[in-house]
């Protein structure tokens, strides 16, 4: 590699903002509308005579029911050879992609939408029209001069689906989304809604989807101010890590990420404990550490601490050489701390060197010369929790 491609390596960001690809826009008269349909069905008609789809499902069948749809597109997918004569370009040639046009002028994307949205409006507005008792929050007269809030319950006519589906109708679109239907209408807030705007697409299972919508949408607001263009790299990662982002200052929030990339994250994850070790953290030791931050024990953490920064910088790159995929094991072991670091901390202090270059070599020496030590005490020291006694253990032998 050239000096100018190490050169252009290092100036490449650790973390690139995820950008968001909002569902192709369908805009079509009645007449190519009726033409779309009408080919859906022949597509529909052609699968279920070569025994790929349930013959017993009509059009209707599969747009009321999402995961009729998705399995649609999937037998769809897996048999774009049947296809080579009907669905074809405006030059008569076969379709092998989703961003061609057909001959009627869209695209299998936009089709794919089409279908997506109409089978999502059907699923949003199915409970539309029932009758429900609600609980609702009233102000009454108290006396002559006041008022009170108290709570009623009151049966009202439900229209939420409808209401719900057009606040999303934009970014409903993918064939993925037909999974998440039912967590977009009956569990994402119109809060969180407002605030992720587009970024809801980040979120692409279930599971994420709950875990974004248990943090208190003003607390998104606040993370959103604080990672900018970054918050939906923090949405798609899940939520476990907004409060550690709560619990910086915004420039060292920023800091973090540009250290350590999509690691940050991780970072974020740790408990408080932790960060309250990490307090008097600087700009340049935090890009010292970098990604070191996910792992490093507490208590390993204030040993390396002791050491200016060149020689921190040594140290963790003498560290890093040494044990390869293992230095997250090593020194994310606490007991190696008092042991092991503190000698090996204080050694390097006083050790004499008329450069950072003389010192990086001796200090990866004494690294080196003591692996085989490292590697056993956290063997053992990871046996030793492993079998000490639970405080509920010990409990029960008092």
């Amino acid at each position: 590699m050239s000096e100018d491609e190490l050169e252009e390596k290092s100036k490449k960001p650790l973390i690139e903002a995820i950008s968001i690809v909002l569902p192709p826009n369908v805009s079509v008269d009645k007449q190519v509308k009726g033409q779309i349909i009408q080919g859906v069905k022949a597509a529909i008609a052609l699968l279920q005579e070569s025994d790929l789809l349930n013959r017993d499902w009509s059009f209707d069948d599969i747009l009321n029911e999402p995961q009729n749809l998705k399995h649609l597109f999937q037998v769809y997918r897996d048999n774009m050879d049947l296809f080579s004569e009907t669905v074809v370009d405006k030059a008569g040639d076969p379709i092998v992609d989703e961003v061609t046009e057909t001959a009627c002028g869209v695209t299998l994307q936009q089709v794919q939408k089409l279908l997506v949205s109409t089978a999502a409006r059907r699923f949003f507005i199915r409970n539309d029209g029932e009758i429900v008792t609600k609980k609702q929050k009233k102000k009454v007269k108290s006396m002559i001069f006041f008022t009170k809030e108290v709570t009623v319950t009151k049966k009202v006519r439900l229209k939420e689906g409808a209401k719900k589906f057009d606040a999303m109708r934009r970014v409903i679109g993918f064939d993925w989304q037909l999974d998440l239907l039912e967590f977009y209408r009956d569990h994402l807030p119109y809060a969180h809604l407002l605030v992720l705007n587009d970024d809801v697409l980040v979120i692409q299972d279930e599971a994420a989807g709950h875990a974004v919508v248990e943090v208190h949408h003003e607390d998104f607001k606040k993370v959103k101010e604080a990672v900018g263009v970054y918050f939906r790299n923090v949405v798609a990662h899940g939520a476990d890590a907004i409060p550690g982002i709560l619990y910086w200052r915004k420039d060292l929030v920023m800091s973090f990420i540009k250290a350590m990339g999509e690691k940050a994250w991780d970072f974020f994850k740790r408990d408080k404990a932790f960060f309250d070790h990490c307090t008097e953290l600087d700009n340049a030791r935090i890009g010292i550490y970098g990604d070191t931050l996910t792992y490093i024990a507490q208590e390993n953490l204030t040993e390396m601490n002791r050491l200016n920064l060149d020689r921190l910088d040594g140290t963790l790159i003498a560290f890093r050489e040494t044990f390869g995929d293992k230095v997250s094991e090593v020194l994310g072991e606490p007991m190696l701390s008092v042991d092991i670091l503190r000698p090996t901390v204080d050694s390097f202090i006083h050790l004499e060197a008329k450069d950072n270059e003389q010192f990086n070599m001796g200090c990866r020496a004494a690294v080196h010369s003591l692996k085989d030590e490292i590697l056993t005490f956290v063997a053992e020291a990871g046996k030793k929790r492993a079998n000490a006694p639970s405080e509920g253990e010990d409990e029960d032998d008092a």
